[in-house]
């Protein structure tokens, strides 16, 4: 049993924003589309705020199946190490042998930013400026990810740390911000890339016709954003099912009881035509991203497909 190993270099190599964000489209679309499987992720708590999880999915009934099993450990920061790591799996269609095996740190970066500027692409397409707030692995890929879906938009950056945001800001042709409520109040789209256990914007900094997109409020008990935000917004998510379960501003507004249910749309009903955002320009619209396995499966049939055209990556013997 040969099974093709794709280092973040491998992937880094083959994997650019412009083909995530065509894998993202097809992974929301089919997804809108119920053609996709995805069945509820797995998440699994651990020590120091730390969690894994398992994402599974196929593309369409018959595509192969794709799992990422990985890690967010927010305390790695202390070590000096990354707080996320993954591996991602991919199983032949058809006799269900292993056929890859990624890294799914690269991979989860490029495809989650892509996914969010998919959303921007539909909520928010004339903004001209956008502001990442963060200074890890997801900043970095949200800033590359934009000139792609908004050329010309002005790109800042902010972070608690001021010389790794200036770092960052320089390394992405960005502008380093210091005063993060001036910076929100003056942006077109603020973009939270952290995993914090409690808001980092407050509600008051969102002036009318902001677009504010959340991809750290990704368990019950990370909240990136005010829940009372997601009151007087168009709420947006990646997947409602997941959403309704898994991001912490939308679970505690539910329960609240000041987000009705029916008022969240997913981004696949967008895509396919489902659903219609009549969004006016002092209208507020929020983007929570959980995350979901059918990402992973388009970002991993994309990749592999490439791999195995330009000869990507190494052959290993399993058994």
């Amino acid at each position: 049993m040969t099974v093709r190993i794709l280092s973040a270099t491998d992937v880094r190599s083959i994997f650019t924003p412009q083909l995530a964000l065509a894998s993202q489209r097809e992974a929301f679309t089919r997804l809108g589309a119920g053609e996709a499987v995805q069945p509820p992720r797995l998440l699994v708590p651990g020590p120091d705020s730390s969690v894994s999880f398992c994402y599974s999915s196929r593309l369409a009934p018959d595509a192969s199946a794709v799992s990422k099993f990985g890690s967010v450990n927010p305390a790695n920061a202390a070590r000096g190490l990354g707080a996320v790591h993954s591996v991602i799996t991919v199983l032949d269609a058809e006799t269900g042998e292993p056929r890859a095996i990624i890294n799914g740190d690269s991979v989860t970066g490029l495809r989650t930013s892509a996914a969010t500027t998919l959303a921007m692409e539909q909520v928010a397409p004339d903004a001209r400026s956008v502001l990442v707030v963060g200074t890890g692995a997801q900043a970095r890929a949200h800033l590359d990810a934009f000139p792609v879906t908004h050329p010309g938009a002005e790109l800042q950056v902010f972070g608690r740390n001021h010389a790794a945001a200036a770092e960052i800001a320089r390394s992405h042709g960005a502008r380093a911000k210091d005063d993060l409520e001036q910076a929100v109040r003056s942006t077109d789209i603020v973009v939270l890339c952290t995993s914090s256990l409690t808001p980092v914007i407050e509600d008051t900094w969102v002036t009318d016709g902001t677009t504010v997109a959340s991809v750290g409020s990704f368990a019950p008990d990370r909240v990136e954003l005010p829940p009372s935000l997601l009151a007087r917004a168009t709420v947006v998510v990646d997947y409602r099912a997941s959403a309704l379960t898994d991001s912490g501003p939308v679970v505690e507004a539910v329960v609240s009881g000041s987000v009705a249910p029916d008022r969240i749309t997913d981004l696949g009903s967008i895509l396919t035509g489902a659903a219609a955002l009549d969004r006016g320009t002092t209208d507020v619209v929020i983007y929570l991203s959980v995350g979901v396995g059918v990402q992973d499966a388009a970002a991993a049939s994309v990749i592999l497909a490439a791999a195995e055209e330009h000869d990507v990556g190494t052959q290993a013997e399993l058994g």
